[in-house]
């Protein structure tokens, strides 16, 4: 039960902390808005800095800048018709106290070609995971969230895959076609993965991005109020003495808490930022792939009125070396945002692929129902069972 006259007193105390770090960013975007004039020239000097910075700390994420300048803004285009398909996931993590062992996979996506006039292809599929040699891995551990998680991501990039292979063909190129995902392309790691399996993890997302890439479309991470700080920290590093790039210093970052969303605010309504690439080691391994990964940030605001809405949107960098391609897809996806300011079609793909309670519920009833009909006899752990009747208390 949750006391909330206990939190009251917390509660005003966040609200104050909050005001309180709401003048102190404000500061820190004056000072990094001031280093982005300062070194807004992409200089020999600059990249010399990047290199040495990798070297002394390979895990650093910086920004490596792709245009000679990095405060220029690019105006999107006036939209043409494109079609745009996106997708997105849910799962239900396995539960070791519910009554069977596995866990679901569901992903739903849609495919709008705008200005056709036609309806919406949907898409849902599900995909339930009990075999042993799936739940564990190879020292007996149960499958990981995270391991779940990756699972789902790469199915949800190869669904996309498959429907542009099938929209191309059937369109036979007549519009520009835009795979968009929710989040990030370039993938999260944790830290205890070993190199070998962060390479097979690498390798299929490769696989995928380079399907997309064979049926011509162009695939976009879409990153709502995103918190990245790759350009931030370039701007700490083109700050620092020459002879003082060490680990250390690089990690020290004097813009510590400052995101690009809020360094690029000023961006105008439809417009994007230069494009960059990031430095950490898991995009040197896209890279060797052929798919390394980089990105921009994008006012998607109808008018200059609007308050800002600053996306971080990711591309592998072959769909971004043409910029009158990438930027008609961004502009067909601006065109896609203006209902309510975020894209229509990841909405809606998040709607198809969202596993609500009910249906959760749902399906347990039918495992425990088929498990009956095969002679066992399902129950919960003693401490699910004794939660569930806690929970039902009111």
């Amino acid at each position: 039960m949750l006391e909330l006259n206990r939190l009251t007193e917390p509660v005003r105390q966040m609200a104050e902390a909050l005001a309180g770090r709401q003048g102190k960013l404000q500061s820190l975007v004056d000072q990094a808005r001031r280093a982005l004039a300062t070194h807004a020239a992409v200089t020999e000097d600059l990249r010399a800095r990047l290199s040495q910075a990798v070297a002394v700390d390979p895990s650093w994420r910086g920004a490596e800048p792709l245009e000679p300048r990095l405060d220029v803004y690019h105006p999107l285009p006036e939209p043409l018709p494109a079609t745009l398909m996106a997708s997105d996931g849910s799962q239900i993590y396995p539960d070791p106290h519910a009554a069977a062992l596995y866990y679901l996979l569901n992903v739903g996506a849609i495919v709008l070609r705008q200005g056709s006039g036609q309806a919406p292809q949907v898409t849902t599929r599900s995909r339930l995971v009990f075999d042993e040699a799936e739940l564990y891995d190879e020292v007996d551990r149960l499958v990981s969230t995270d391991q779940v998680n990756a699972q789902r991501d790469l199915w949800e990039l190869e669904l996309l895959a498959e429907l542009a292979a099938q929209e191309r063909e059937r369109s036979a190129g007549s519009q520009p076609l835009v795979a968009l995902s929710d989040g990030p392309l370039l993938l999260w790691m944790p830290q205890r993965l070993t190199d070998v399996e962060q390479a097979r993890r690498v390798e299929m997302f490769a696989q995928a991005l380079a399907a997309l890439q064979r049926a011509g479309a162009v695939p976009l991470g879409y990153v709502d109020r995103p918190r990245s700080a790759n350009v931030v920290r370039l701007l700490h590093l083109a700050e620092l003495p020459a002879d003082a790039i060490t680990t250390a210093a690089l990690r020290s970052n004097r813009f510590a808490g400052l995101s690009d969303r809020l360094l690029f605010r000023d961006l105008p309504a439809g417009h994007r930022t230069a494009l960059f690439a990031a430095t950490s080691e898991i995009n040197r391994s896209y890279a060797a792939q052929g798919q390394r990964i980089c990105f921009c940030y994008v006012n998607m605001a109808a008018g200059q009125a609007d308050r800002p809405i600053i996306v971080r949107v990711e591309a592998p960098e072959w769909a971004a070396a043409a910029p009158n391609r990438l930027d008609a897809a961004l502009a067909a996806v601006r065109a896609d945002c203006r209902l309510a300011g975020y894209p229509y079609v990841l909405a809606r793909a998040h709607e198809l692929a969202v596993v609500r309670r009910h249906e959760q519920e749902a399906l347990e009833a039918m495992v425990q129902v088929e498990m009956m009909r095969h002679g066992l006899a399902p129950a919960p752990s003693d401490k699910q069972a004794q939660k569930g009747l806690v929970g039902q208390r009111r």
